[in-house]
């Protein structure tokens, strides 16, 4: 069939009867010149605002709105206009010649002269109050809530962003419009992508933390689907969750503290004996699970008391701080723990470190506080010195499997300071070792 064939098959279709059609269909349609005026209306504007068309012609849309949604409808066609772009689904609230508010759903598109210059906008408007006010309450709470919100399409094009997210940007709200999150946010965009992935798979994709300029925000995506249940793109929420973030490292810092003051001896900086007693509990069930030997090395202060009315308490702090710092450098290993056991009594936990080890380990503790060469008058070596008792405990099938840690932590401290009980009354400045056992007696108090 030729062209000229198809042409004569259609039916004549006059201006009279397109005017019928257009002043009688539900849809009001419209035209507005340049600066927004009316030019031509339909008859549909008399049902829809109880206006007649003549009324129409030279006011503007504007002018049926209430003030406020003036204002804001206003502000967004202005952004339509400056981009000569087509435009739908612009929801707005109008104001009957009786009172009534009226929603109307607007589309248009832009009318050019054959210099390409843009003469006005055609376009329809249709009712929908049944649900226009819903879409315009929602429409409202997504744009001002605080919440940063945004609606990205697979390319990582910005459809829909609220204020919020539009200052998280740092750009304006005609910047917004069509603006790529690749552009915007190249490292953010690239995780987005990952999350089209884990969509496509079925797979509900994590809330992740971002940080953007400076602040933490806690991003949460969700997949949008169109009808064909094929994901078209992501509906993101942005928290700012920066102050909740510098108030946990605030409190970690704090609990860090505390626990620093709770395990931590505040004069030498050594571990303290509550911190110690848990530490040995802990050695000790170490040690009876591996069966490897555990060490424990009570060092004492010569004639300390002595140096304190010779020299004052502030002297004999001093001279503890320089005792710590001669034990904790004296090679020993990471795993080795030395903690002030009380007044000017140290503690020295080894584990698997058997007897001469731990002897070996004790006479180094002892040489080196020689090495210090701290005066003390009131000791007959006139240097200080310390004394130490050591103890190793073997962990073997003599000992009942029921035997409660904490027992056996008393023992082990009996025993070394009975060690340096005995280094004490030989003369001081010595090292003493409990003999070797291959077991230890748990009823020290009836010895």
């Amino acid at each position: 069939m030729n062209d000229g064939k198809r042409s004569k098959d259609l039916p004549q279709v006059d201006e009279k009867h397109l005017l019928d059609l257009l002043h009688h269909n539900s849809d009001w349609v419209w035209e507005v010149d340049a600066q927004g005026r009316y030019t031509w209306v339909s008859g549909v504007v008399h049902e829809l605002l109880g206006y007649e068309p003549g009324y129409v012609i030279g006011r503007t849309p504007f002018d049926f709105m209430p003030p406020g949604e003036a204002e804001r409808v206003m502000g967004t066609f202005g952004k339509i206009v400056a981009q000569q772009r087509p435009f739908s689904g612009l929801v707005n609230r109008n104001m009957r010649a009786d009172g009534r508010i009226v929603v109307l759903e607007t589309s248009g598109i832009p009318l050019f002269n054959e210099k390409g210059e843009l003469t006005g906008y055609r376009g329809i408007d249709r009712n929908i109050s049944n649900l226009g006010e819903r879409v315009l309450q929602l429409e409202t709470i997504y744009d001002t809530t605080p919440v940063a919100l945004c609606m990205i399409d697979l390319d990582g094009r910005l459809v829909m962003t609220n204020r919020a997210m539009i200052r998280l940007l740092g750009i304006t709200a005609e910047a917004a419009l069509d603006s790529y999150l690749v552009h915007l946010m190249p490292d953010v965009w690239q995780q987005f992508q990952q999350d089209f992935v884990l969509a496509e798979s079925g797979v509900t994709i994590p809330g992740r933390e971002i940080i953007w300029h400076d602040r933490c925000y806690d991003t949460q995506p969700v997949a949008l689907y169109n009808a064909s249940e094929r994901v078209v793109g992501l509906s993101v929420t942005w928290v700012d969750i920066t102050a909740r973030r510098e108030a946990e490292q605030k409190l970690a810092g704090a609990n860090q503290v505390l626990r620093q003051y709770a395990q931590r001896d505040h004069l030498t900086g050594l571990y303290n004996r509550r911190y110690m007693d848990e530490c040995l509990m802990n050695e000790i069930k170490q040690a009876v699970d591996d069966r490897f030997p555990l060490s424990v090395c009570l060092a004492d202060i010569d004639y300390f008391k002595r140096y304190n009315d010779n020299y004052g308490h502030q002297s004999g702090d001093d001279c503890l701080r320089a005792v710590t710092k001669a034990l904790v450098s004296s090679q020993l290993r990471p795993e080795d723990n030395v903690s002030r056991y009380g007044g000017e009594e140290f503690l020295v936990i080894l584990p698997r470190t058997d007897r001469m080890g731990a002897l070996t380990v004790a006479e180094r503790l002892r040489e080196n506080i020689n090495a210090l060469q701290l005066p003390h008058v009131a000791s007959p070596t006139g240097a200080l010195t310390i004394s130490i008792g050591v103890t190793t405990f073997y962990a073997c099938d003599l000992l009942p499997a029921d035997t409660p840690l904490h027992m056996i932590a008393s023992e082990l401290i009996h025993q070394a300071d009975t060690a340096l009980y005995a280094a004490k009354k030989r003369g001081r400045n010595r090292v003493v070792v409990m003999p070797e056992t291959t077991s230890m007696s748990l009823n020290h108090n009836a010895r």
